[in-house]
């Protein structure tokens, strides 16, 4: 009798660890399929940068590359424009009637078009203020900072952002604060290693009066 019921859990012994070893294969066959299928599906490099804001019918209209000399292959102009006011001019705002000397380009264009980077950068600050109007302030690399003035940021745009040449980061805000008389614009200021430098030194820029 004590024979037979040994017999027995031997049996059931046997059977529990067959059923084991059974799910362990199965579990193994299983893992391994899912992490091979999960990696046939994931990418081998990150998906390509588009612009921070959606598409507009002027996208066919986005800035050319105007190469200007030295290496303004490597930018592109901020926003489609009318004209641009010339740098580094005597400047009587009609808004404040101060007198001042104006070391900033203003590109003349139409509320909403889109603002790009001229070039590769990141976005160092943005700062709203609707006096002096809003700046968004970027690093292009090798000592280049641009300062994009009264603009309207995406809603998307943060601090530390990398954006590329070309890509689509703000538009040109409605006219306000200390330049509000001069209709809507980008003002647009370049500093080389803490100067003030001519955008046309990198743009190809089709200057008006001031």
């Amino acid at each position: 009798m004590k024979e037979e019921k040994t017999k027995k859990r031997r049996f059931l012994y046997y059977l529990v660890l067959a059923i084991c070893v059974c799910l362990l294969t199965a579990a193994t066959v299983l893992t391994v399929y899912f992490v091979t299928d999960d990696n046939a599906n994931s990418l081998e490099t990150e998906p390509p940068v588009t612009d921070i804001l959606p598409p507009t019918g002027d996208d066919d209209k986005k800035p050319d590359n105007k190469p200007a000399g030295g290496e303004a292959e490597s930018f592109c102009d901020p926003v489609v424009y009318n004209e641009a006011s010339v740098y580094n001019v005597i400047y009587a705002s009609r808004t404040t009637g101060f007198i001042y000397r104006h070391k900033g380009v203003d590109f003349a264009a139409e509320e909403g078009a889109n603002v790009a980077a001229i070039a590769d950068g990141t976005v160092l600050s943005i700062s709203l203020n609707e006096k002096t109007g809003n700046v968004i302030t970027v690093d292009h690399g090798k000592g280049l900072i641009g300062y994009y003035r009264f603009v309207e940021p995406a809603s998307t745009l943060r601090k530390g952002a990398k954006i590329t040449k070309g890509q689509n980061f703000a538009t040109v805000a409605a006219a306000y604060g200390c330049e509000r008389m001069d209709g809507t614009h980008l003002h647009l200021e370049l500093e080389l290693k803490g100067k003030q430098v001519d955008p046309a030194s990198y743009l190809n820029i089709q200057y008006a009066e001031k």
